[in-house]
């Protein structure tokens, strides 16, 4: 809380992606579903382990894009990083029981370091991404690479379910 206190633009960033959200899913049509997911991996950068969560839901009537609110908080033994990112996708027709999806969407990147100086920093981003997962069942699995353009720029790898 002390972060959002010191650090305004974040509140602001903050509230402006939840009411992107809430405008979003409130314009959807009725029968669009939401699903949620849980996804791991690493931010290759200083192999930092990862656990977050997402929701995915469909833009239009096309079943092709869509909005994908995440996030990750990435473990290290200097400090941590979270991020709050809104990324959009989209499905290339396949034919198949899979899709593969490349997007990119906005990301905030809060970092806190251990040590001496406790420094703590928050920076804008953007998110490129490109994945494949099934399209079909109850849990779905998927692999997701991410690349986060920023100050410190990284690629993450990444594996979930989305239900």
């Amino acid at each position: 809380m002390t972060m959002m206190r010191k650090h305004p633009i974040v509140r602001v960033l903050l509230l402006a992606s939840a009411t992107l959200l809430a405008g979003v899913i409130s314009i959807a049509p009725s029968h669009a579903k939401t699903d949620f997911g849980v996804r791991g991996g690493t931010y290759t950068e200083g192999d930092q382990p990862f656990l977050g969560a997402e929701a995915l839901f469909g833009v239009g009537a096309e079943n092709h894009w869509f909005g994908n609110p995440n996030l990750e908080h990435a473990f290290a033994d200097n400090g941590s990083l979270t991020t709050v990112s809104f990324d959009f996708h989209y499905d290339f027709p396949t034919g198949h029981a899979y899709t593969i999806w490349a997007g990119a969407g906005p990301t905030v990147i809060f970092r806190d370091a251990n040590g001496p100086a406790n420094a703590h920093d928050t920076n804008p981003g953007m998110n490129l991404v490109f994945g494949i997962g099934a399209k079909k069942g109850d849990v779905r699995p998927y692999g997701q690479m991410k690349v986060v353009v920023a100050d410190v720029s990284e690629a993450v790898l990444g594996i979930g379910a989305r239900f």
